[in-house]
């Protein structure tokens, strides 16, 4: 599945090649608000390809290398990778626009929750066996992001001190994730029967 999913598989390794790079890289890439707002526009869209800890960027890649795969198959690359790049320009200037708090971000997590729902849209309608399966996996995403957004902790990584998970973005995904498939859905030419 996964040589049919060039985007996918790009993007998991541009983020671990950054992982790898170490924290000078991953600052000048990371989204900031102060140097976003100064120009250093590039920010909108790196700062969800770099990440704070080894483990942050295991996390992520996993989730964009499984859900992207998924997604990838079922709404083609082009349209991926059309979803993915606006997302993260729309993900990064809603983070600037409804969380004036926040002065820092980093980490894709939010474009892995937009593409768990972009996918799981369409494979609602076209897989109805799966339907449990998918109602299972989202309430499991809605309680993660519930919980982080109240214990102000990640779930799954290891952050640093003194950094809190950015479970915004994650509502943010989700929102921008469904808004995307249901544009694809009205876009997709309609059934036709006999």
């Amino acid at each position: 599945m996964l040589k049919t999913a060039p985007v996918s598989l790009a993007l998991a390794g541009i983020c671990l090649l950054l992982a790898c790079a170490g924290e000078q890289a991953a600052s000048g890439l990371a989204w900031e608000r102060a140097a976003i707002l100064h120009g250093e526009l590039w920010r909108l869209w790196s700062g969800h390809l770099v990440h704070f800890s080894a483990s942050h960027a295991g996390a992520d890649v996993l989730a964009l290398l499984t859900l992207g795969a998924l997604t990838e198959a079922l709404i083609g690359s082009r349209r991926y990778a059309l979803v993915l790049g606006s997302g993260a320009l729309l993900l990064s200037l809603g983070l600037l626009i409804f969380v004036p708090g926040m002065h820092e971000y980093r980490g894709a997590s939010g474009l892995a929750v937009l593409t768990a729902v972009l996918g799981g849209v369409p494979a609602w309608d076209r897989y109805p066996d799966s339907r449990p399966v998918l109602a299972c996996a989202a309430l499991a995403l809605a309680s993660k992001t519930l919980w982080e957004a109240c214990a102000n902790m990640a779930a799954f990584t290891d952050l640093p001190a003194g950094v809190a998970v950015a479970w915004q973005a994650h509502v943010l995904g989700a929102l921008l994730g469904g808004c995307a498939a249901a544009a694809l859905c009205r876009s997709a030419p309609e059934e036709t029967h006999a």
